[in-house]
Order: C-alpha cells, then structure tokens, then sequence
C-alpha cells in the first residue's frame, strides 16, 4: 500500500496532485491539512494535536467526517512521527513525506531526517520529498530515479558505511567505505535517470536534488 503524508513544515513549491491522487492513504498531520485544502483534496486521516491546523479547515474536514487522531499537545512524538507510525500500522509499505524538509523548524528537519533510521520502519521504503529533493535511506540497496545532471550525495547516518558501490553516477564508488564527519560522498551526479547504490554495514542517507525544481 501506498501512503502520503503531508506535513506542516512550509513549502518550497506547490504539492503534486498526481502523487496525492495516487495514495491509498492519504495523511495530514497537523496544519499539512491546510496544503491539502488550498487544492480542494480532502485527507483520508487527519492527526496532530491541531496546534496549528487553521480553524477552518479543522471544522470542514470534522464536517465531512474525516477520520481525526487528536493527540495531546504534550506528547514525546511529533506529529509527523505519529502519522509515519500510523501508515505503517495500517500497512503502507511505501510512504511519501511532503512538507516535512521545509522551515521554520531546523529540528523538525533533523529530527525527521534521522527518523529514517528508526527500526520500526526497516522494510518500509519512506521518502521525504518536496519540489526540488527527494531524501531517503538506502538500508542495503537503493534505486535512484531521477533526470541526468540530478545532484546524488550519499551521507553516513552511522560513524561508517563500508563497501559502498555505485552504478550510474559520474564519481562511481567500488567498494569504499565512507565515513561520518567528512563529505567524500556530496554532490555526485546522475548520469541517466536511475543509479544504483549498494553498501555493506552501516546506515546510509541519500539525497537527490533537482536542478531545475519541476517534476519527480
């Protein structure tokens, strides 16, 4: 199953209908439903401690019988966290996180980011997007899909990522080991649309950044 999750974070650039449209599941946590909203597309759930979802568009959503996870404001577990575990819980083994890599919240953005090594999610293939980046955890083996000329960095998540090996990037990687606190593996580049990366032990993140900002 397939889910996205639109976060609160501020957007970069406008959401992806056709992506939206094509979810089985379709979240909003907090105040991502008013993203939702601007384009008349209503979520299946809403979750959040609705802190900063517009009053508005809470009282529609509570009118149209949308499905409401109200969790307390005091919570050990932000809203996006929340509505990660729910998609699995339900069993998406796909999800896409919008609005979750944009501002004011530097800690959202990290804490979101390291959320990927959580080992609740092992298993499940989770990308945080937005219009231009397309952020993920290789776990082993990974596919990048993308334009040629796309901006791949590979970053360790644990203090090393040994045996990396690479196909389809222009600065390929036979086997090296790359290690956390040094950017040996930023801004590699696609040569086609897919590259192919594979590592041994460790933790890897990969981030794909769209030159020209428009499309998948």
């Amino acid at each position: 199953m397939f889910a996205v999750i639109v976060a609160g974070a501020e957007l970069s650039g406008p959401l992806d209908r056709e992506l939206l449209s094509s979810a089985d599941l379709l979240i909003a946590a907090d105040s991502g439903a008013d993203a939702l909203s601007a384009l008349s597309l209503t979520p299946h759930v809403l979750i959040g401690d609705l802190d900063s979802i517009a009053p508005l568009t809470r009282d529609a959503l509570r009118e149209a019988g949308v499905e409401l996870i109200e969790l307390q404001v005091s919570k050990d577990e932000t809203d996006t966290e929340m509505a990660l575990r729910l998609a699995v819980e339900r069993g998406a083994g796909r999800i896409t996180v919008l609005g979750g890599l944009g501002g004011p919240r530097l800690d959202h953005l990290l804490g979101l980011i390291l959320l990927l090594t959580a080992s609740w999610l092992d298993g499940v293939d989770v990308r945080l997007a937005d219009d231009r980046h397309e952020v993920f955890s290789a776990r082993g083996e990974a596919l990048v899909v993308g334009r040629p000329g796309d901006l791949v960095s590979l970053l360790p998540l644990t203090p090393r990522v040994e045996g990396v090996r690479t196909e389809g990037l222009a600065y390929p990687l036979h086997g090296e080991t790359l290690f956390q606190g040094a950017t040996r593996g930023v801004s590699n580049e696609l040569l086609g649309e897919r590259a192919r990366v594979i590592h041994d032990e460790g933790r890897l993140l990969i981030m794909r950044y769209r030159k020209d900002g428009k499309g998948r």
